[in-house]
């Protein structure tokens, strides 16, 4: 897994942040890292750098460019040198990437915290790297010397909070009125394949839809209502808007909006500003729990990080968006072509989905917009607005490992229902993939907090493997299930080779011991049962029910690793832990549900004399009214 080193540069002035120009008489001061403050003063004059930004449009009258091609290009390269030279202005600036750059590889993300409207008019994505950066006088962010990737933040005296750790759900808003066009088939086709490993197999497209519909909503030809509505009725955490940008005026200053479907008549375009917008996916809940909060909110319009005048309050619709409390807002500073818009969404949400930190994904979509698009600088259109609280890098983390597993069971689930037994490991070829992956991101330090996700990825490995094993039993493969249970006891052995001691990986190791007729291992069990009797002091009643879950299992198996073994006792112990868990977590809990699932397979799987007895006791204290007699039937 790759780590990341942040450096963070705020850029202030004085006085409120609209009506200033760009000026070589204005003083501004950088702070950076630990070292003192620096004035220092941009050397651009401000209608000469709007002059400059239009030349990088993609502007068409009758079918030929405005600006001529080879024009378009000579003012990108002169305008990232001059952005470059900014940069240069701040030495503290210098010595921080310098720093980061020095240690092992590490992709360096570059916080950037503007406090003037007129600052955010710099295009500071197409810098080149000043001298005393990695890859002096290449594009900044395109450089392999020391990846760096740059986001844009208010400053604010806290981040924004974000919980990045949700089920994913798409709203996807396009609109294209009045005769125009937008690539929605493009866009809707790179959106479900993104979701694609998430979601469940049907046997016809027809009963396949309603599950689609429950990761990703499509609103054609949307109103700025429509996307209310639909941000009040579902929690979405992701939101599409694929429209025109269009230049408007207010207050006699030109600003840009986009151009969704009118109220009214939806084949006539209705401006809508970043504010608008902003109310709009910032909705009240119609549940009433509080307003809809997207955590990523991704625009394929033209313009759309653009400011347009800074006379009068108000910037980009990106700015905007970020400024209501939308934590990350993706967005284009420049007109978007529309290969580069699909290549945005192919790429954005592809790896978003996946789980890989959205500062990794920037860097990659640039790259990509680089290789792809030809002369176009579409990869230095894309501007991204992001906050970063204390915790991101758990939060993701914590959300790629749900997502592997979600991925993982919608697999299994798929190789459960096939008959065929290519065709059922075709299916467990797909969990196979996500595991590689998982493990692939690992960090590689010996710390605690990365042996807790080493063991968590190694459980996980287990699990699945020992799922295999199951499948293949059923289908009569006997040989091919006894390899995935050796498979899986080898993962349960890594897991606890970590030393996080977790009563869960301990005791499915115990289990499959057993089960393979391996040594008995009594010091093991003894230690896993004390484990799990500490996590029964936690509050968290889950963490209890869990607890008690293994511990009726280790009573099982002490059949096999203590001596001497009372059943009686074992019987008496095994009904207790499963009437916890059930006094915890409710009857129809997926605790009771797993724990049922573990038992029954010591009756229907890994059947023996020793344990016949204490698995069904388990079976019979876990769902009393489905095992005890039913007094009718013996009347």
């Amino acid at each position: 897994m790759t780590a990341i080193h942040t450096v963070v540069l705020e850029i202030l002035r004085t006085g409120p942040p609209h009506n200033q120009l760009l000026s070589p008489l204005t003083p501004y001061l950088a702070l950076c890292g630990e070292g003192s403050p620096v004035t220092f003063r941009i050397q651009f004059e401000h209608h000469q750098l709007l002059n400059r930004l239009e030349r990088l449009r993609y502007v068409t009258e009758g079918g030929r460019a405005v600006i001529p091609e080879r024009m378009r290009v000579a003012e990108l390269q002169e305008l990232g040198a001059e952005v470059a030279r900014i940069l240069a202005e701040i030495p503290t600036l210098t010595a921080e990437i310098s720093e980061a750059s020095g240690s092992r590889p590490r992709l360096i993300h570059l916080r950037l915290a503007l406090s003037g409207s007129e600052l955010a008019l710099i295009p500071f994505e197409l810098a080149n790297a000043p001298q005393g950066f990695p890859g002096e006088r290449l594009e900044l962010q395109l450089q392999a010397s020391a990846p760096i990737t740059l986001t844009r933040e208010i400053r604010r005296g806290r981040p924004l909070p974000v919980e990045w750790n949700r089920t994913p759900r798409l709203l996807f808003a396009f609109a294209a009125p009045g005769g125009t066009a937008v690539p929605y088939r493009e866009h809707t086709h790179a959106l479900r394949m993104a979701l694609e490993p998430w979601i469940r197999r049907a046997a016809t497209p027809e009963q396949r839809l309603p599950l689609i519909k429950d990761h990703l909503t499509v609103l054609p030809e949307a109103t700025l209502e429509d996307i209310r509505r639909a941000c009040a009725a579902s929690d979405y955490t992701h939101v599409h808007i694929l429209a025109h940008g269009v230049a408007y005026e207010q207050a006699g200053e030109q600003r840009f909006g986009l151009a969704l479907a009118g109220p009214r008549d939806r084949s006539r375009a209705e401006i809508v500003e970043g504010k608008r917008l902003a109310q709009a996916l910032r909705a009240v809940r119609a549940d009433g729990r509080g307003q809809s909060q997207p955590s990523v909110v991704t625009l394929a319009t033209c313009d759309s990080g653009a400011v347009g005048s800074v006379l009068v309050p108000g910037a980009s619709i990106a700015h905007d968006l970020h400024a209501a409390g939308i934590p990350w807002v993706i967005a284009s500073q420049f007109p978007l072509t529309k290969l580069g818009s699909v290549i945005a969404v192919e790429v954005l949400y592809e790896r978003l989905l996946l789980g890989d930190d959205p500062r990794l994904v920037l860097q990659d979509l640039r790259q990509r917009l680089f290789t792809a698009a030809g002369v176009y600088h579409d990869w230095a259109s894309i501007v991204a607005y992001a906050s970063l609280p204390e915790g991101f890098d758990r939060q993701v983390s914590l959300f790629r490992e749900e997502q592997m597993r979600r991925a993982i069971n919608v697999a299994f689930d798929w190789a459960a229902e096939q008959s065929d037994l290519d065709q059922m490991e075709r299916a467990l070829a797909e969990a196979d993939r996500h595991l590689a992956r998982w493990k692939a991101l690992l960090p590689e330090d010996d710390s605690l907090p990365s042996r807790e996700l080493k063991a968590e990825c190694y459980g996980l490995h287990g699990a699945s493997h020992k799922r295999k094993a199951e499948l293949y039993f059923r289908r009569g493969a006997r040989e091919k299930a006894e390899r995935a249970l050796r498979e899986a006891r080898a993962a349960y052995a890594l897991a606890m080779d970590q030393g996080t001691q977790s009563h869960w990986t301990a005791t499915q190791y115990l289990s499959l011991t057993a089960v393979l007729s391996g040594r008995p291992e009594p010091d093991l069990w003894a230690a896993t049962r004390g484990w799990a009797a500490s996590d029964l002091k936690r509050a968290d009643a889950s963490t209890r029910a869990w607890a008690h879950g293994s511990l009726a299992e280790l009573e099982l198996l002490a059949s096999y690793h203590q001596r001497p073994f009372s059943p009686k006792k074992a019987l008496a112990a095994i009904a207790h832990h499963c009437e916890q868990i059930i006094g915890l977590m409710g009857p129809d809990s997926f605790h009771v549900q797993s724990t049922e699932r573990q038992f029954r397979r010591y009756l229907d799987w890994w059947d023996r004399q020793e344990w016949r007895e204490l698995a069904q006791r388990a079976l019979e204290a876990l769902r009393p009214a489905a095992t005890s007699p039913d007094p009718a039937a013996s009347q």
